[in-house]
């Protein structure tokens, strides 16, 4: 949400996607100020089916029968409010020129992996920045292609071209600790973290011990990181 405002040209070109309508709901609450209220708040459902047209959305199974119980609770009104307050929903107008899509995935259904490829497809000019998306588990098939065929698929042919841009892992083992580091447009780096006694008690010492152009695999900058720790005599 800090990022969000930083973007250029009309605020009404950035549209802040949520992974759901309780979740827009929320952060359209607790972030009032009006530089973000500028910005076009909406959810993965919404901004999937007003730009890839009816029926593009995938909806994230037992959805319906949550939606249809909402529709008999809200009597008259249609909506008892069960899956949020749809008020949360801004009107969606012509495509975005930033779509920023918050934590697709990342703790809730897979369909939102598939919903936010079709998001990008609906708009070919949109530039899709994702947010805690968890694409490493999705990029690493950690969901088997023989029960998640169609997120295998939205894979190889969309995920597979991100670019991380802000990425920070931590790497632990045998006693060392660190992290895997990148900002974009700069190399990947292997930053090993270690406790050293400073005037004023006990402080964090960061010190890179690996740069490379391409990131590098997990145990590869474990390894880094151990031979590091081991040469300094830790």
């Amino acid at each position: 949400m800090q990022l969000a405002p930083t973007f250029q040209g009309d605020p009404k070109g950035t549209w802040l996607i949520f992974p759901d309508l309780k979740e827009c709901e929320l952060a359209k609450a607790e972030w009032p100020g009006a530089r973000y209220q500028a910005a076009t708040f909406t959810d993965i459902s919404s901004a999937t089916s007003h730009l890839g047209g009816e029926g593009s959305y995938v909806a994230p199974w037992g959805s319906n029968l949550v939606g249809g119980l909402s529709n008999v609770l809200g009597g008259k009104d249609g909506d008892a409010g069960l899956l949020g307050d749809r008020a949360a929903l801004d009107d969606l107008g012509v495509p975005p020129s930033v779509a920023l899509v918050v934590q697709p995935g990342n703790g809730g259904p897979v369909e939102d992996w598939i919903n936010v490829e079709k998001v990008a497809d609906g708009s070919p000019g949109t530039a899709v920045v994702v947010i805690n998306g968890a694409l490493d588990k999705v990029r690493g098939y950690y969901y088997p292609a023989v029960f998640f065929p169609q997120l295998a698929q939205t894979v190889d042919r969309f995920y597979k071209k991100f670019e991380s841009v802000l990425y920070l892992k931590s790497i632990s083992d045998k006693g060392a600790y660190g992290w895997l580091y990148r900002v974009y447009p700069e190399p990947w780096q292997v930053i090993l973290q270690t406790p050293v006694e400073g005037p004023r008690g006990m402080v964090v010492e960061d010190t890179i011990v690996q740069v490379t152009d391409d990131r590098p695999e997990y145990l590869d900058a474990l390894a880094a990181l151990l031979k590091a720790k081991n040469s300094a005599g830790q």
